[in-house]
């Protein structure tokens, strides 16, 4: 009987197709967002502030969604783990 032996390299830093995350150090899963909320021509204007960014939904149903993946993809939280409260 042989005995095979192989090794291989793992990378501590996960491969992804061109894009890079920006991590915010201070930020945990499970943690709230608050996010600001306004009305524009085109459609709605939603600020987070804990990030420093902003991005836009074209209906006002979608803003909780559109903020969720807006955050997700800026801090590396997974979209499950990250929750909006709209700033009124």
């Amino acid at each position: 009987m042989s005995t095979q032996s192989f090794s291989r390299t793992v990378s501590a830093h996960p491969i992804r197709s061109g894009r890079s995350v920006r991590r915010v150090p201070g930020l945990t899963a499970g943690q709230c967002f608050e996010i600001e909320v306004s009305p524009e021509v085109t459609g709605w204007v939603i600020r987070i502030p804990e990030i420093g960014g902003a991005t836009r939904a074209s209906r006002r149903a979608a803003v909780e969604t559109v903020a969720r993946k807006y955050i997700a993809a800026r801090t590396g939280i997974p979209i499950g783990y990250i929750t909006v409260c709209v700033r009124a």
